[in-house]
């Protein structure tokens, strides 16, 4: 059988109970209910007794009196009820509510510091972000910009347009920087400054292939101002001195073209700009290469490989131009056909060599007594025909004359043995006289040729 509580059982030490009025599971243990009830009936009859004593005592027979002194016994007794039962819960309810406020506090501040750390972290992210979106925007302009180089680039039709456009779009792919495109010269010993953006005085003209570091190495070469790099020659030479510099080769097919050079004045160049620049280079080789590789094929088109002048298809094409301009101007256009006498001659005496030499040295001697605007070219053969826009009708013939004496006057050494003596025939004719279109120009100077060469040839004739 259990032991009563708070009594030990035998064996056991006695056990101390400590009540706390403020604990509430103290209070609970030690104020049970039937306790309570009890101290109430005990409080109240001793209330009772000592009052019904008192009254006793102190003979006290009027009504109101014996009211009042029961109202104050009946409030001194109700007191300790009215605290138990409801002040004493009411107070344990505030200290509950105080815990649970400093609880909501603290969770509060928690709350408030992970909202900091929360916002701390997305503002860095939001920067970040826009950090991207600038770079993707840069990225974005930088290709449009390049592709449209690269777009002009292919539809240039001479180096002098290319470089006119590689000079606009410079400043604004590189807006910070100084820039500057060499390209090698056709005895590749030298660079010639093509075109440059952004410097007050312009860099030099010409520049040595042993000058640069990244021609020597075939790669990109970059520079800055604390003496530490080993710097480019040519840059050493700028005034004033950059604060940073990189040299670029245009690299196409393996084979350097020219060089980029790009400076800044104030700063390093960024890494980016490092990157921009090796791609602008890249694709300005590889367009320039395009274009050069389209040149050479047109020059090869429209040039007689033996002698180096403009072939037939070349002379209809301008001669074709420049009568439609004569006709809308009004002035006159000669055509002159020139035919070397007895060539056949020349082939079986001292072989074919012989007469492409002679050739050769007509055709220097036709080019030496030209205009700038004066056309000459190879017909096919031993043919030669000359187009001389703007000159009177009376003039041209003039002109074929001093031909005919050029040429005549002429001596070829070929293999240390001086050739015979070169004559040549000419037919003349002239726009509008003899005909309005090319086909009938070269037909009536033809038939003025044939004429003068039934007639004895080392002549001119001129077309009816």
């Amino acid at each position: 059988m259990n032991a009563p509580l708070g009594i030990p059982t035998a064996g056991e030490p006695p056990v101390t109970v400590l009540q706390n009025s403020d604990d509430p599971d103290a209070f609970a243990q030690s104020h049970s209910a039937w306790r309570v009830t009890l101290t109430i009936v005990v409080a109240g009859a001793a209330g009772l007794a000592l009052m019904f004593v008192l009254l006793n005592l102190f003979s006290i027979t009027s009504p109101f009196t014996e009211a009042a002194v029961g109202s104050l016994f009946m409030i001194a007794l109700m007191f300790p009820v009215i605290y138990l039962i409801l002040l004493r819960p009411v107070r344990r309810e505030l200290q509950l509510r105080a815990e649970t406020a400093g609880v909501l506090r603290e969770a509060s501040a928690k709350l408030e510091d992970r909202v900091r750390e929360r916002t701390t972290e997305l503002e860095h992210a939001n920067l970040t972000a826009q950090v991207s979106l600038r770079a993707l925007e840069r990225t974005h302009r930088e290709n449009t910009l390049i592709t449209e180089l690269l777009e002009l680039l292919q539809a240039c039709g001479t180096g002098n347009e290319s470089q006119h456009v590689i000079e606009r779009f410079g400043p604004k792919l590189f807006p910070d920087q100084c820039g500057a495109i060499y390209l090698y010269r056709a005895s590749r010993n030298q660079l010639q400054l093509a075109t440059h953006w952004g410097a007050e005085s312009g860099p030099t003209q010409f520049l040595a292939p042993d000058d640069c570091w990244a021609l020597r190495r075939g790669r990109p070469h970059m520079m800055r101002g604390e003496g530490n790099d080993v710097c480019c020659p040519h840059v050493r030479k700028s005034e004033p001195q950059p604060a940073s510099a990189i040299c670029v080769p245009l690299m196409a097919q393996g084979e350097a073209s020219g060089l980029l050079v790009l400076e800044d004045k104030r700063a390093d160049i960024a890494e980016d700009v490092q990157r921009l620049a090796t791609l602008v280079a890249e694709r300005i080789a590889l367009a320039l290469s395009n274009l050069q590789l389209r040149d050479k094929l047109r020059d090869q088109a429209i040039r007689d490989p033996l002698t180096a002048m403009y072939n037939r298809r070349y002379f209809e094409e301008t001669a074709s131009r420049e009568l439609l301009r004569a006709g809308e101007h009004g002035f006159s256009v000669g055509v002159v056909m020139i035919d070397v006498d007895h060539f056949k001659r020349f082939n079986d005496s001292y072989g074919h060599e012989a007469g492409d030499a002679v050739l050769q040295r007509v055709g220097l001697v036709l080019q030496s007594h030209t205009r700038v605007e004066d056309v000459v070219c190879r017909y096919g053969g031993e043919e030669f025909v000359m187009l001389l826009p703007g000159l009177p009708a009376d003039a041209i013939a003039g002109r074929a004359e001093e031909l005919r004496q050029a040429v005549h006057e002429l001596v070829v050494r070929f293999h240390g043995e001086t050739l015979a003596t070169i004559t040549v025939s000419c037919g003349v004719s002239a726009f509008p006289d003899q005909g309005r279109t090319c086909t009938e120009l070269i037909d009536a100077a033809d038939h003025a040729l044939y004429r003068a060469k039934q007639a004895g040839r080392n002549r001119v004739e001129i077309a009816a």
